[in-house]
């Protein structure tokens, strides 16, 4: 099977899905018109699926031999609170239709590309030896629908094999794939805090509790951290990405509220000190500045995103087939994070990078950004690398040897996420 002359075929139908996906993007959590434009794809295709509340949609490709393996492909759905602008050249292909969201992380193409690729499948089902689990994620950026779709296929004991996801990525060539054998991105924290002072006039701070006063404090001693308290050694960034307090220069506010994220590749140790020194940093700033705190956010250290080493040589070795071995690259591991990242403990599985930039089209900004965009003629590699990967793990007798699969169950109480535990298994 050509993979990537099969996709071809379908790239006007994937370009057509991500102009739509991208001109209609919805908040993570939010994802009903693109849900419902999915369930809508997948009946017209025949293939059989379910949505599953809060969490996505998960469809099956069966193949010829009911007995055989499973393997689990995944593209996430949801776009970001941003509002678009023009790319590097001006000359956007589509735009978002919805005011201050946008999709900045091209998700809108992951769904297509997995979309194009689940029509192969299907019209080649009689080809695999195995079926194909197609897994379309709401919510990736909060991180927190994901484990729906986990509680589901534990509960209706869906098995899986191994796993396959993709992510564009700008700074690769479009076209081009970078798998590592192991650390593709770190893990992260979320937070968000708010801070209660007391209000008042701007010309008696005396009579007044400043909260942005007991932030800036709270800061400078959260940015020391990594010196003080993080091994040299182990890699970890920390950024406070948004900050709100008071509507005018005269008026001293009650409340200041801001939110960030940690990211680092080591969850249970530099993430863990990072999470108990960042609590005990904020409860002693507001207690000498006289604030009360309120953790509206603030999520244990969420797993790195490592590929099962075995399963990058076997995706090394069918891709650069597909492609070409100038193709298929490795990279440094880069500072993003992944909800995917949840699949790779509970199944071997690989997560690569699909590269998009094309300067000439505009493309070139980082992910997250106003002027971020992807570029369209990747579509039809990434649906390929999909359908590639999928066909040759079904029908080769290729294993993993090494990996200790944990159930969702398991992999949340080695986490302590006593919340999504009560939530999911009551």
């Amino acid at each position: 099977m050509n993979a990537l002359n099969l996709t071809a075929q379908y790239e006007d139908y994937m370009i057509g899905l991500r102009r739509w996906f991208h001109e209609n993007p919805e908040l993570s959590g939010r994802e009903e018109k693109t849900i419902a434009k999915i369930d809508a794809e997948l009946t017209d295709m025949g293939i059989e699926h379910i949505i599953v509340e809060n969490g996505g949609i998960l469809g099956w490709v069966r193949g010829r031999n009911p007995g055989g393996k499973t393997i689990l492909l995944r593209a996430d759905c949801d776009a970001l609170p941003v509002q678009e602008k023009d790319n590097l050249n001006g000359t956007r292909t589509c735009w978002s239709k919805n005011e201050g969201v946008m999709h900045a992380c091209g998700h809108d193409a992951h769904t297509a590309m997995l979309l194009g690729a689940a029509r192969v499948l299907q019209e080649h089902q009689e080809e695999l030896d195995g079926d194909v689990l197609l897994c379309f994620e709401r919510g990736e950026e909060g991180g927190g629908n994901v484990k729906y779709l986990f509680a589901y296929m534990e509960q209706h004991s869906i098995h899986v094999d191994c796993c396959f996801g993709l992510h564009v990525n700008v700074p690769a060539p479009t076209g081009s794939i970078i798998i590592n054998d192991t650390d593709t991105l770190a893990g992260a924290m979320g937070f968000e805090v708010t801070l209660e002072g007391q209000g008042g006039h701007g010309s008696r701070p005396d009579q007044a509790i400043n909260p942005i006063d007991c932030f800036f404090a709270i800061y400078q001693r959260l940015e020391a951290l990594r010196l003080t308290s993080i091994d040299p050694f182990k890699t970890c960034t920390y950024s406070v990405g948004a900050l709100h307090a008071g509507k005018q220069g005269n008026v001293i506010p009650q409340t200041l509220t801001f939110a960030g994220s940690m990211r680092c590749f080591d969850s249970e140790g530099v993430g863990m000190t990072f999470y108990k020194e960042f609590r005990h940093v904020i409860d002693c700033t507001a207690e000498a500045y006289h604030c009360k705190v309120r953790y509206d956010r603030y999520s244990l250290p969420g797993l790195a995103t490592v590929n099962d080493v075995e399963c990058s040589a076997f995706a090394k070795k069918v891709l650069a087939e597909e492609f070409g071995t100038d193709q298929i690259l490795t990279a440094e591991p880069q500072m993003d994070s992944e909800s995917f990242s949840q699949y790779l403990r509970q199944w071997p599985g690989v997560f690569g990078l699909l590269g998009v930039h094309a300067p000439e089209k505009g493309t070139g900004a980082a992910n997250h950004n106003e002027a971020f965009d992807v570029d369209e003629a990747a579509l039809k590699y990434g649906a390929a690398a999909h359908v590639k990967y999928a066909v040759e793990f079904l029908k080769s007798d290729f294993k993993t040897t090494h990996m200790e699969k944990l159930s969702f169950r398991e992999l949340l109480k080695r986490q302590g996420r006593t919340d999504d535990l009560e939530l999911l298994y009551p």
